[in-house]
């Protein structure tokens, strides 16, 4: 049986969600794999040339000065910018429309601030998300915006995607890998979606996988 944690993070630091704080929880779980939000085409960007870095990569870094560890991306390709541009119009929409929103993403933010971790990876930051996405959708009806309506779509589909990639590579190197403990690596926007798919993946697995949503303090 192979034991993986749920590890929900942010990409840059704030507050108590840091570098140092993330490397306390990789050295406490000590994982001998770490799956990675990233494409395959992304890990050399990060780990060995290093023109791109985020909080995690830094973490990771960090951890592999002292402990072995094999690292595996399981994310897809990252799409064109096209698609990234359009979800900023999207938000910006949202955010002149919607005091609501304004509100949720400061408290968000401000927990992220003042808890960092414990935060990202607990039932009131996956509810926070609910939310969120409960006002941007509200809003977006409200609004009566086509477009609007097929951008949020289009990032709605794209994450399933994402996750269900993520988490079918994940059990793939449960079957074919020989180890103990791993993370995962994610941004905390996917916690309850990643928790909720878990099972069909790890019954895909053939039951190889015991996943730890506790951030490693079990």
């Amino acid at each position: 049986m192979k034991s993986i944690s749920l590890v929900c993070t942010v990409h840059g630091e704030r507050g108590q969600a840091s570098i140092a704080e993330l490397l306390a929880i990789l050295n406490r779980i000590q994982p001998e794999v770490i799956f990675l939000e990233l494409p395959t085409n992304a890990l050399d960007h990060f780990f060995n040339t290093r023109t791109k870095s985020n909080l995690e990569s830094a973490a990771v870094r960090l951890y592999l000065e002292s402990k072995r560890a094999e690292l595996v991306p399981v994310d897809l390709p990252q799409p064109e910018d096209e698609f990234f541009n359009d979800y900023r119009y999207l938000q910006t929409a949202i955010d002149n429309h919607s005091s609501d929103s304004r509100r949720l993403f400061t408290w968000h933010r401000n927990y992220v601030r003042e808890h960092g971790f414990s935060y990202l990876n607990s039932e009131h930051c996956s509810n926070m998300w609910s939310d969120i996405y409960s006002d941007e959708l509200a809003t977006i009806q409200r609004l009566g915006d086509p477009n609007l309506k097929r951008i949020s779509d289009q990032w709605s589909e794209r994450n399933d995607l994402r996750e269900n990639e993520m988490l079918k590579n994940i059990a793939l190197s449960c079957k074919t890998k020989s180890f103990g403990k791993a993370v995962f690596l994610i941004g905390a926007a996917h916690r309850q979606s990643i928790i909720n798919k878990s099972k069909r993946y790890s019954d895909e697995a053939h039951d190889c996988i015991r996943w730890d949503f506790s951030c490693g303090t079990n």
